[in-house]
């Protein structure tokens, strides 16, 4: 594989996670939280909900996150694996 194909695949990996990490802050800016009850506004939650950052991602949540990643990095490790043994034959 050629130095430009690698700084390209590094460069979209780069690109993903940046977007995978900043799409939920996103999408809360344009949908805000709307309705009532425990996770929306009243009880005194100040229509942020239980989250700790005010309607971003939580700390469990985002260790929700690393799962899907890793899934595509093994998918991706994998893809590798299989590119680079099918090439020795």
């Amino acid at each position: 594989m050629s130095t430009k194909n690698k700084w390209l695949i590094g460069i979209g990996i780069a690109i993903g996670l940046i977007v995978l990490f900043v799409l939920p802050f996103i999408l809360r800016a344009i949908f805000p939280v709307q309705g009532f009850g425990m996770m929306g506004y009243g009880y005194g939650m100040h229509r942020f909900g239980f989250s700790p950052m005010f309607g971003g991602l939580g700390f469990g949540m985002f260790f929700m996150l690393l799962i899907p990643l890793a899934l595509l990095t093994l998918i991706g490790l994998g893809i590798a694996a299989l590119i680079k043994y099918l090439r020795t034959l």
